[in-house]
């Protein structure tokens, strides 16, 4: 245990959830991810009240899109708010005897609920792709953190109508240019921040994750796959709509900064190399675009998988923020980059699943494997 107290707090319609439902809640389960929505579990043990209803449900107050917000304490004496929900369904399981009836009411952030409730078409002239992702996340009150993206369309060539759902538009510009598209609310204010950029792996480490350091260590177990013929370069090869010309573009490394010595993509020899033609481009910009994001994205070849003591760590995990891991061996130690966590709280326990992944293998010699803020087992 930690040397600071832990404590989670859940608020239900912006108020303290009622003290019955605190009494007969058992567990949560909160899924925090790079590229889809983050998604809520909580688990109720049932019993029967004296009018023989049960005690969780004689009080509807999960209902549709009801707001639900989670925060924890742990060791750090600050409550981080982990996810802003909002209900999606219940599942009930009820059973014979005494004890066996549970409630499950899963819950997801904007993403899975608000951004994917309402479709309707909804022309974008003349904007970059940046200045429509931040519109969409201010329809909702998010801030919101966007890439800077170079407005590639005119109304001479062509305009953007979007057709569908602001969630799965906002997918389709993450993947189209290799962003990171997630939200995730401010771990002090409160407020969801909405994120759509490249990986925030050049900001300084998060903590440091320890296998095996004595008094140290929090990471409880870490699993490596490194996928050595996954990292491409790409060429391809388009007609410009303008000139009827063919222009080609390039991705012959990955755009990031290498987390490692060795970037996964020049560990292969020779060079593999993929041709990329119809990719939906409306532009060679948007080509040569395109091709650079795909090599990056498959040069992420190394990922990994971890749990890791929560209390020991004295805070929650960020996803979108890297990492450092010490005590895997040399080619499997140095930075990471979360791209998810998994919190699984309970009364006495707090633990953390993630998983990880980098660009490059090997430590460089410039990590600085100090955590100010670890808390002594």
């Amino acid at each position: 245990m930690g040397l600071l107290p832990s404590w989670f707090t859940i608020q239900v319609a912006f108020a303290p959830m009622p003290m019955p439902f605190f009494q007969a809640l058992r567990e949560i389960d909160i899924e925090t991810s790079v590229g889809q929505a983050s998604i809520f579990r909580m688990h109720f043990d049932l019993s029967r009240n004296l009018v023989g209803d049960y005690d969780a449900l004689a009080i509807d107050i999960f209902r549709p899109m009801m707001p639900v917000t989670i925060s924890i304490a742990a060791g750090l004496p600050v409550p981080q708010v982990l996810i802003n929900g909002y209900i999606k369904d219940t599942h009930l399981s009820a059973g014979a005897s005494p004890g066996t009836s549970r409630l499950e009411v899963v819950g997801m952030d904007a993403l899975g609920t608000l951004m994917a409730n309402n479709q309707e078409p909804f022309p974008w002239p003349n904007l970059s792709e940046s200045e429509i992702a931040a519109t969409i996340f201010g329809k909702y009150a998010m801030a919101s953190l966007v890439d800077p993206m170079p407005p590639t369309r005119t109304v001479m060539d062509t305009t953007t109508t979007q057709r569908i759902y602001d969630a799965a538009f906002l997918f389709e510009l993450a993947y189209a240019n290799n962003l990171e598209l997630f939200i995730q609310p401010d771990p002090i204010t409160g407020r969801d921040v909405g994120h759509l950029h490249r990986p925030f792996t050049f900001v300084p480490h998060q903590g440091v994750l320890s296998l095996d350091f004595g008094i140290l260590s929090n990471l409880t177990q870490f699993k490596v796959a490194d996928d050595m013929l996954g990292p491409t370069a790409v060429v391809g090869l388009m007609v410009d709509p303008v000139t009827r010309a063919p222009r080609p573009s390039f991705g012959l490394a990955s755009s990031e900064l290498p987390m490692g010595m060795e970037p996964a993509l020049f560990r292969i020899v020779p060079l593999p190399m993929a041709q990329q033609f119809d990719d939906g481009a409306a532009n060679p910009t948007e080509a040569q675009l395109r091709a650079m994001a795909r090599a990056s994205a498959t040069s992420r070849a190394i990922r990994a998988h971890g749990e890791v003591d929560g209390i020991k760590l004295a805070r929650p995990l960020r996803v979108g923020l890297p990492v450092l891991v010490r005590g895997a061996g040399r080619k499997n130690s140095g930075l990471y980059y979360v791209d998810q966590v998994s919190h699984h709280i309970s009364r006495d326990d707090y633990r953390q699943s993630f998983t990880v992944w980098r660009n490059a293998a090997l430590l460089t010699g410039a990590e600085v494997f100090i955590d100010p803020l670890a808390a002594v087992a």
